[in-house]
């Protein structure tokens, strides 16, 4: 069923992960769909065949160090923002295709915070 249902995600994950594809294990008879049993119940949230298995779970996202950058990148952007000086922006930092995801346009008045605090 998953290799019917699933062949190319897992195609990849074993010439990635085993350096070996999907007609060499099924060349090998019993024991290399065994080994495929094996390894597709233990495949990684990160691994390309449990992703399209499970769409819906997030979980692949938060092994991968692709969230951890761009949260690092945020983090960095907002201590460089807080520690600036007065007049300064500091220059964010360099993100893939040159794609910034912003963490506010400016200070919110102080007549206009307490609207803003209370959710109105």
């Amino acid at each position: 069923m998953i290799i019917r249902n699933h062949a190319q995600a897992l195609e990849y994950d074993l010439m990635t992960m085993t350096g070996r594809t999907l007609g060499e294990y099924m060349a090998m008879g019993a024991a290399g769909r065994a080994a495929l049993i094996s390894f597709t119940r233990y495949l990684p949230p990160t691994s390309a065949t449990y992703r399209e298995m499970h769409p819906r779970d997030e979980l692949g996202a938060w092994y991968s160090t692709v969230k951890t950058n761009a949260i690092l990148a945020d983090i960095y952007d907002a201590y460089a923002m807080s520690h600036s000086k007065k007049g300064r922006r500091p220059k964010p930092y360099p993100r893939p295709n040159g794609k910034r995801k912003g963490i506010g346009k400016g200070a919110i008045p102080v007549r206009d915070f307490m609207d803003w605090w209370e959710g109105n």
